[in-house]
């Protein structure tokens, strides 16, 4: 086991006897064994125990382990946590919010002390309950291939790794072990009673399959190494897929490209999307296959929104995916928005004026020979508008609609309408129409960029000077 863990660091950057190694012990046969079998070592150790305050007899446990690790000369760090309180304020079950508190306390301490990584003790049959409890929850090949001997948890440290040595060994092994040298392990009593998943997995289900098949365990461990192997190559088709199809990526939100995602094969369409909500919830267990389908349906229908697990909600926003929270706004970046709601913005001729996500307002003034000189897709492409303008001195406006507005706009041939039912008739978005930038001179509206001008105006052919208005996006994305 030494070997073992001095070759996993050798493998990333290397073994530093002056950094110590966290070893997170809970007191159970494998940490404990993994402990005894260390504390000879030339290795630089600090113990740390997570007591969950979930049972009567954890903390006089942790005082025991203290003791214990005392007697052998190990260092012992130790720090009590309401795990059930922790459950209900983040709405995650017991399983995931103890997992959740542990790695926080583990990484937590390894950053106070300078360690180079953790060290957990989770063995062959741990790895086994691990693979049947994602196949359960339909995670894909990425859940299948289980933990690895080393791992980057990005979620709670980019750089400190988790080291398993155990990985290889089964439970029998370290009880021998343990029975050897005479340890004594602290029994957590709740590891007995089918009332948690894992526990369900581990008392009844795997018995029953080893029954059946008594090479069931080490099947599911030989598929597992096999499937690492595939997932490193998955996973790097993943990554740069992802890359391509990402326009947006912030903690609250991430965005996809509908055409790009639709463009890649079935497989990695899903890896795209998982990728992306496992990164908006990084501490959830991998989403389910009904997750990815409701998110790949919206995504195939071009429209809609839906809410998924975990708090999440996917929107369809004209050629874009968002992954956002429930009850969130989506970040509006395929349309032209405005920062408020109220706030007017001079623009002067000449000067251009920057509104969102790389879109710009552009005001010019060209005589008619450069007009008649335009191609004529230009001059009839809605993101240009062309109009004229007496005292073009004055500067135009550019504001959000106010509520009942009106207007007239081209080719309408009587009475007005609401700005609001022409962006509906425009297929407009609801959540982009309230801050979508309107154009206007002395609070008459010219142009709804993107749209449509004004019919008060138009080009009547007698102008000499028009005024050139023009929306550009330079898809400034990260």
């Amino acid at each position: 086991m030494i070997q073992t863990l001095k070759d996993l660091l050798a493998q990333k950057s290397g073994f530093d006897p002056q950094k110590p190694l966290i070893l997170a012990v809970s007191g159970g046969v494998d940490s404990l064994s993994l402990a005894h079998a260390l504390r000879d070592s030339d290795l630089p150790l600090i113990v740390a125990h997570l007591d969950h305050a979930l049972r009567e007899k954890s903390a006089e446990q942790a005082g025991q382990l203290e003791q214990l690790m005392s007697e052998w000369g190990l260092r012992f760090v130790s720090r009590r946590v309401d795990v059930a309180a922790f459950a209900r304020e983040e709405k995650l079950g017991i399983e995931e919010a103890a997992r959740v508190c542990r790695y926080r306390f583990l990484f937590e301490v390894a950053r106070e002390n300078d360690a180079q990584a953790i060290v957990l003790g989770h063995h062959a049959d741990d790895q086994v309950e691990t693979v049947l409890m994602h196949f359960m929850r339909g995670s894909g090949m990425a859940g299948l291939t289980g933990m690895y001997p080393y791992t980057i948890l990005g979620q709670f440290d980019k750089t400190i790794p988790l080291l398993r040595p155990l990985l290889k060994i089964k439970r029998e092994a370290l009880e021998a072990y343990a029975s050897h040298h005479q340890l004594k392990p602290l029994e957590d009593e709740s590891n007995q009673k089918p009332f948690y998943y894992r526990n369900k997995l581990r008392l009844e289900l795997i018995p029953d399959m080893e029954v059946l098949n008594p090479g069931f365990k080490q099947s599911v461990l030989r598929s597992a190494e096999v499937l690492r192997g595939d997932e490193v190559i998955l996973s790097r088709l993943e990554n740069e897929a992802f890359l391509k199809s990402t326009r947006k990526e912030a903690e609250d939100e991430i965005i996809l490209d509908r055409e790009d995602v639709l463009a890649l094969d079935l497989g990695i369409q899903r890896r795209v999307i998982r990728k992306a909500l496992n990164q908006l919830r990084p501490v959830n267990p991998d989403f389910g296959f009904e997750d990815i389908e409701k998110a790949r349906a919206l995504v195939l229908a071009g429209k809609g929104a839906e809410d998924i697990s975990s708090g999440l909600r996917i929107e369809m926003l004209g050629n874009y995916c968002h992954l956002i929270n429930q009850g969130q706004e989506p970040r509006i970046i395929n349309f032209p928005q405005l920062a408020s709601l109220t706030e007017v913005k001079q623009l002067y001729v000449g000067d251009a004026l920057d509104l969102n996500e790389g879109w710009r307002l552009h005001a010019q003034l060209i005589d008619a020979q450069s007009y008649a000189q335009m191609p004529e897709a230009t001059r009839k492409n809605a993101n240009h508008a062309f109009l004229r303008l007496p005292k073009p001195e004055v500067p135009l406006q550019v504001r959000a609609m106010k509520a009942g507005e009106r207007w007239v706009s081209l080719g309408l041939k009587t009475g007005s309408q609401k700005l609001s039912d022409f962006f509906v008739n425009n297929k407009i978005p609801q959540a982009a129409r309230a801050k979508w930038p309107l154009v206007l001179r002395e609070e008459s509206i010219l142009w709804v960029p993107g749209l449509r001008i004004a019919h008060a105006w138009r080009l009547k052919g007698d102008e000499t000077t028009i005024l050139h208005l023009s929306l550009v996006h330079n898809q400034v994305f990260n």
